[in-house]
């Protein structure tokens, strides 16, 4: 079993996100970035140049003629497409390990994508002022059961199989087995990688707790997620479409609102195939 003082350590031998990551995503929140500034920034990692040029020219975007250079994918996908494409690689190309059949990765990753597609499209919608921070935000919820799997597998199958037996959730699962919690080994990483506060709270109450509106949209976007069951977390409890409805209200959602989400997810999501596949 992990104790804080082994796993506290450890996660500070993980490897950081690439400085390139980091920068682009700042720059791209700049209403004075450039097509051809990040695109420059791009080409300086020749590995993410090259994924996204190859997801540019995959069925999912069917760009005409397809593309060879980075200045054109962006061009064609724009900053969004290009923002998710470098966080995603990024973030899960951080870690190694492989998963298993108790712990598919393609499906923790579709969850963790959806949670943050969908955080981003309403954060949008509700004017927030930095919505890529609500997609890192989302996309990295779960993180600490990534670290999980990267250190010790054995405990986060028995955290599975005791969520899967009791039909609970694997926050619950975790508590009951008397284990770290993921939500403290995310938090933990997070500030390992200098990401930005609203980041880091997002990951921290993502489950409850917290007070403003964007870890409130985390949770109700994990909640929806869950709700519409696109991929899966090791989460085993009922689904609780009346706390999804309850915390899209405290968001101050309307049913207006809540259409246009939903529609613009569901088109989003089905483009983002090539990025969750890798293609």
């Amino acid at each position: 079993m992990l104790i804080k003082k082994s796993w506290t350590e450890e996660i500070k031998t993980l490897p950081v996100l690439p400085q390139v990551t980091m920068l682009i995503t700042e720059r791209m929140q700049s209403p004075t970035a450039t097509i051809n500034e990040i695109a420059t920034l791009i080409k300086s990692d020749v590995g993410l140049a090259s994924k996204i040029l190859r997801l540019a020219n995959s069925s999912y975007y069917s760009i005409p003629g397809g593309v060879t250079d980075v200045t054109k994918a962006l061009q064609y996908l724009g900053f969004n497409t290009i923002a998710q494409i470098v966080l995603t690689t990024s973030v899960f190309g951080t870690f190694k390990s492989a998963g298993n059949s108790y712990f598919p990765l393609s499906s923790f990753w579709k969850h963790c994508f959806a949670v943050g597609l969908l955080a981003e499209i309403t954060a949008r919608n509700l004017q927030f002022k930095n919505p890529s921070d609500a997609f890192i935000g989302g996309l990295m919820h779960d993180i600490g059961k990534l670290i999980l799997l990267e250190m010790d597998p054995e405990q986060l199958s028995r955290i599975i199989h005791h969520a899967k037996e009791h039909q609970i959730s694997f926050l619950e699962a975790e508590k009951a087995l008397g284990y770290i919690t993921h939500i403290d080994m995310g938090v933990e990483l997070s500030q390992h990688w200098n990401l930005p506060p609203a980041v880091i709270s997002a990951i921290q109450y993502h489950h409850g707790g917290g007070s403003k509106p964007e870890p409130l949209m985390i949770e109700w976007a994990n909640a929806w997620v869950n709700t519409h069951e696109f991929g899966h977390s090791g989460n085993f409890n009922e689904k609780d479409p009346e706390h999804e409805i309850a915390l899209a209200k405290n968001l101050g959602l309307t049913e207006r609102q809540l259409q246009q989400i939903n529609q613009h997810f569901v088109k989003e999501f089905e483009k983002a195939g090539a990025i969750l596949n890798g293609s």
